[in-house]
């Protein structure tokens, strides 16, 4: 389902929201909008669900720092595996293993990944 933006503005003492839709602007007694709250503003909460450093050191267990910036490289060019692979001549199946950390970017192969994509080699070396 496409989700569309929608905007929220009270004015004077919080009695009716202001709400743009399409273009369309809408007034709605504040009263009336209660009953339909579907979820709580959480950014008032005191303390995060999670540090950015505890995301990513799980992330680094999962991926390896190489496979995810080979993988990051790849979603920034807009390319799919098997696009990128044939790019710097390697299998669908090796790129794959090297995104999720179960094989290692050789020297050879992030040299060939520089010349195509102006990457420095060094980012995929462990």
């Amino acid at each position: 389902m496409k989700k569309h933006h929608i905007s929220v503005h009270s004015h004077g003492h919080g009695s009716t929201l202001y709400i743009t839709h399409r273009h369309t602007i809408y007034a709605i007694p504040k009263n009336i909008a209660d009953k339909y709250v579907v979820e709580e503003d959480k950014r008032k909460r005191k303390k995060p669900l999670a540090s950015i450093k505890s995301i990513f050191e799980k992330l680094e267990k999962k991926y390896t720092r190489a496979g995810a910036l080979l993988k990051g490289l790849r979603l920034r060019e807009g390319l799919s595996q098997v696009s990128f692979s044939k790019k710097i001549n390697i299998t669908q199946a090796n790129l794959s293993n090297m995104e999720n950390g179960h094989r290692p970017i050789g020297k050879i192969l992030a040299k060939r990944i520089e010349k195509v994509f102006g990457t420095n080699y060094r980012y995929f070396l462990e």
